[in-house]
């Protein structure tokens, strides 16, 4: 991956629906060359997706929270089906440390995050904070060439 792919890279995190035409003129490529480019990101598996963020307070999801759930009772398939089917779960990490799973969630209110934490009160000791504000989100770091 050269400079080019990184700039590349770059401005499709910001914007996954840029034209290929606004592409190559922001990187002084060809189409043909941008394309190409592109799929060989994607057969690399560089590039997962081409995605979208939400902006949860315009669909009323406005309470977003991390929650820690340690010394869980449930094996880890059953943790990860339940937090995946939860329609109010965003993210799921398996982290290391006294915590066993770290998870995001947004809510509409806070009668619904009270009855969530309930749900995981059954099978782990829960710790939460809610999200205040988020000055900085989903940002696209490069620490050297050899990506």
């Amino acid at each position: 991956m050269d400079k080019t792919d990184r700039k590349l890279l770059q401005i499709l995190h910001e914007n996954s629906r840029i034209s290929i035409v606004e592409l190559s003129q922001k990187i002084n490529l060809s189409r043909p060359s941008v394309k190409e480019r592109i799929n060989k990101l994607v057969e690399q598996g560089i590039i997962k997706n081409f995605t979208i963020q939400l902006s949860m307070e315009h669909i009323k999801q406005t309470i977003t929270f991390f929650t820690e759930l340690s010394n869980v009772t449930l094996p880890v398939g059953k943790v990860l089906a339940l937090l995946k089917g939860s329609p109010y779960v965003n993210e799921v990490h398996i982290v290391s440390g006294e915590v066993n799973y770290l998870v995001k969630a947004t809510v509409t209110n806070t009668t619904e995050m009270k009855d969530l934490l309930a749900k995981w009160m059954e099978f782990a000791n829960v710790k939460s904070s809610v999200v205040l504000e988020t000055p900085v989100a989903n940002q696209l770091h490069f620490f050297n060439n050899d990506c």
